[in-house]
């Protein structure tokens, strides 16, 4: 994928938007950038659609200038997108792990890598009990205090910092287990 690719490059000789080329060309690349920071598939499918819509939208506005690199403008929106919709719903996702840094699509090797500690933390979450699914859930994804985890579940501080201090321990066990090093 060539990375110096312009707005202006994906036009025809009338000036009009190829969008169904950007589409095949950055589809998969995007879908591998929304799936590394989400995992519910519905929502990826959404947030997939609206890159591309906002694209057209902001092409047909006359906003764009032509010259500007079209992956990392796809990757902004894709940013924003995520942001956008967890931020107004407040739901899953660490607002957090989204500002996380974009690998390089030539990186083909760290994407994997973090698709693969996705799946080990999900593995993690699926054998934990009842009470650790909902500590673990209210920290990383709706981006609670320890405090206010305490308050919604009626127990001390201590006890629900024990927890995530058990929980990181298991994911870092996991990822050293599968040859991966835990906070990189």
């Amino acid at each position: 994928m060539n990375d110096n690719k312009t707005i202006g490059d994906f036009e025809d000789g009338e000036n009009n938007l190829e969008i169904e080329e950007i589409i095949k060309t950055y589809n998969n690349y995007i879908y591998t950038i929304i799936r590394n920071l989400i995992s519910n598939e519905e929502d990826i499918e959404e947030i997939l659609s609206d890159v591309f819509i906002v694209l057209w939208k902001n092409y047909t506005s006359s906003t764009l200038n032509k010259d500007i690199r079209i992956r990392p403008y796809l990757i902004g929106i894709t940013k924003n997108l995520i942001k956008k919709k967890y931020r107004d719903e407040n739901t899953l996702e660490s607002l957090d792990s989204i500002d996380i840094e974009i690998p390089d699509i030539t990186d083909v090797s760290k994407l994997a890598e973090n698709n693969e500690k996705s799946k080990i933390i999900l593995e993690i979450q699926e054998n934990m009990r009842e009470d650790e699914k909902e500590i673990f859930t209210m920290f990383y994804y709706q981006n609670k205090k320890v405090k206010e985890i305490a308050k919604i579940l009626g127990i001390s501080n201590s006890k629900v910092k024990v927890k995530l201090h058990r929980m990181r321990n298991l994911v870092k066990k996991k990822f050293k287990e599968r040859g991966y090093s835990y906070g990189k």
